[in-house]
């Protein structure tokens, strides 16, 4: 019994000990927080200011409040624009012994509070964004912030990388509610040194071979069966891969040739009019658009996974593109994860009804290949969507379908959409790094 009593402070007086309690109290910060970030997120989403709830009004509130979220963001804590994930990458590339202070604006909790504060905004004045790499910025913020609070009792040692990179990925597990995409996130996009070289052979030796193993065997299963998925042909797998990966290379580089563009303006006194502009595109393409292309479009995207096919699909991936280009351009903090998933649900429908396959099963491709194609990491994409879906007969053909479209996009140039935006916070660093190819 005596010893019992004695593990708390033989715990707290050894090193690794003290560590181990200072990761746990800010990862279970962390949860709490992202939790809390989502319900307010769905709140403000089931409230916000669209023309079904005040009408021709919308096309007032909207830009106010696009201007409101910006100008939040210029005077306040200008690195929390955008979707957030840029930000922890950069960090968690250079946040080094002599770049912690220059690099804290990155990960502080103002930086956090404004983050939140914008998003909110956005969503309230019907911004077609999400809330999945904010989420991931925000984590990470407040991951680091927890850390550094305590630390000063302890005065431990520890790597500053590997603590944003533990609350990035804790951030994208809480947003999907996807552990294992969580760690395939800190592997493939927020410590990419040695892994994205080899990658690409990985996945093509596993799906090669999975293939291989499931044409000889069947739906062979050690341990037993679940109920059937939905079985798709491998041309309309491949079709998908291929205008999937496509479609997410030409959204990721319009996205940022569109911004490098906008941004010359950020500092001058016409600054205000592409906001104002975009947000009425915004606007203006709901009003056209035979389904609603505000939010994220998680909705849209779970109709067609769940069979729910229908004329509207036709129009909705491109309406959902050119809506959320319009709102990233427009400078309000918001991300392109949920949106770039629903885009994905939407096309890979589409290519499913024109091919005579299964359309669910092809939206479900669908978004792991245009999420790969955009954001170039086709282990992350096929980890959330498996472990959203639940789908087991469906993760080959999702996985060779991310494959498909990340080759694709790379084929076209795309350059990694998420590793390019993080080079534009370079000016914190006493000198510039070499630029991300």
């Amino acid at each position: 019994m005596r010893r019992l009593r004695q593990i708390p402070k033989i715990f707290l007086e050894h090193p690794y000990g003290m560590t181990l309690g200072i990761l746990l109290a800010a990862a279970a910060a962390t949860g709490v927080t992202c939790v809390w970030f989502m319900w307010a997120f769905e709140w403000v989403l089931e409230h916000r200011l669209d023309p079904l709830r005040i009408g021709a009004w919308c096309w007032l509130t909207t830009p106010l409040i696009f201007l409101l979220s910006i100008e939040l963001i210029r005077r306040v804590a200008p690195v929390a624009d955008g979707a957030g994930i840029p930000q922890t990458i950069f960090a968690a590339k250079h946040m080094s012994e002599p770049h912690v202070k220059a690099l804290r604006p990155l990960v502080s909790l103002r930086t956090m509070s404004v983050k939140i504060a914008a998003l909110l905004l956005g969503v309230w004045a019907c911004a077609s964004t999400g809330r999945e790499g904010p989420t991931v910025h925000v984590a990470a913020c407040l991951f680091v912030s927890v850390v550094w609070a305590l630390n000063r009792f302890t005065k431990l040692r520890l790597d500053m990388r590997s603590i944003v990179v533990a609350g990035g990925a804790a951030g994208l597990a809480a947003a999907f509610n996807t552990p294992l995409a969580g760690v395939t996130f800190a592997i493939e996009e927020l410590s990419t040194d040695y892994f994205a070289s080899i990658k690409e052979v990985v996945l093509m030796a596993i799906i090669v071979a999975g293939l291989m193993a499931q044409t000889l065997t069947g739906e062979y299963t050690y341990f037993g069966k679940l109920a059937s998925g939905p079985s798709l042909p491998l041309r309309a797998i491949v079709a998908t891969g291929v205008l999937g990966g496509a479609a997410g290379a030409f959204f990721s580089s319009v996205l940022v040739a569109g911004r490098s563009q906008i941004a010359r303006l950020a500092n001058s006194r016409w600054r205000f009019v592409p906001t104002v502009l975009l947000s009425w595109a915004v606007l203006g393409v709901n009003a056209i658009s035979p389904m609603n292309v505000f939010g994220p479009g998680n909705k849209p995207a779970q109709a067609l996974v769940e069979g729910g096919f229908s004329s509207w699909a036709l129009s909705f991936p491109w309406c959902k593109m050119l809506a959320t280009l319009c709102t990233y351009w427009s400078g309000i903090a918001g991300g392109i994860f949920a949106p770039c998933l629903s885009m994905g649900a939407g096309l890979g429908a589409d290519i499913g009804w024109w091919m005579g396959a299964p359309a669910a099963g092809c939206a479900m491709i669908g978004m792991a290949a245009f999420l790969s194609g955009t954001i170039q990491a086709p282990i992350t994409a096929f980890v959330i969507i498996f472990e959203m879906t639940g789908q087991h007969q469906m993760l080959l053909p999702i996985m060779l379908a991310a494959l498909i479209g990340f080759m694709t996009a790379k084929v076209l140039g795309a350059k990694h959409l998420y590793q390019t935006l993080a080079t534009s916070y370079a000016y914190l660093l006493p000198h510039k790094p070499a630029q991300a190819h």
